[in-house]
């Protein structure tokens, strides 16, 4: 066979297996994200099961997806897993980045406060990183890990301006504060204000329905 008919034959299957790749990612994470907007993270997982997903996506981009579906089915042990397995692999500094501020918070929240200190470590020397990110995981190890409640001025000051999810995070990084310093009383009311902005944030069609 001619060697310039084997070269065009084999450019047209490289051709060929991108645009299916391509196509097949495409239709694979539209699939993914529209199961996890209808909150079936278990959908999302059975979606990543499938071995074409292991030929489609590297896999930092294959961990990733699934971290989020285990993260919101609340397990564990798995996130756990999976965090640590992305942890050992080689990664471009954003993505390392995105991984460790993940990471952190998701010991933090496990109370596996030498795991987050280790990964803390790791973002102090990071280049790159906004100093506003830091300061925030800082902030966050000292209130969790080390009980401090050195920012209790601080974030009461920032209360006044703040909405949203910036003002339920206030008060609850002020009711985690006030229980470290012993004052039980105006721990729950600022947990009692953080309740009730997310009760009045619940859809009328979400709610419970009453008994009959």
């Amino acid at each position: 066979m001619d060697l310039q008919l084997v070269g065009i034959i084999l450019v047209a299957i490289c051709v060929i297996s991108l645009v299916y790749t391509e196509v097949q990612k495409r239709l694979v994470f539209s699939r993914y994200q529209t199961l996890f907007s209808q909150g079936d993270f278990e959908g999302c997982v059975r979606l990543l099961d499938r071995p074409v997903i292991k030929l489609i996506y590297p896999k930092y981009n294959q961990l990733y997806m699934r971290l989020n579906a285990q993260m919101c089915l609340e397990n564990e042990q798995e996130t756990r897993r999976i965090i640590e397995e992305m942890l050992a692999l080689r990664t471009n500094a954003e993505q390392r980045q995105v991984l460790l501020l993940r990471a952190f918070n998701f010991f933090v929240e496990q109370e596996d406060y030498d795991r987050a200190k280790e990964l803390l470590d790791e973002l102090r020397g990071m280049e790159g990183l906004p100093a506003e990110q830091l300061e925030e995981c800082e902030r966050t190890y000292r209130i969790f890990a080390e009980k401090s409640s050195a920012y209790i001025k601080q974030m009461e000051a920032r209360l006044g301006s703040a909405k949203g999810g910036e003002r339920n995070t206030l008060l609850y990084l002020l009711s985690v504060q006030y229980e470290n310093r012993g004052d039980t009383r105006r721990a729950n009311e600022y947990l009692e204000q953080v309740r009730s902005a997310f009760e009045s944030a619940v859809p009328a069609d979400r709610e419970e329905p009453a008994d009959s």
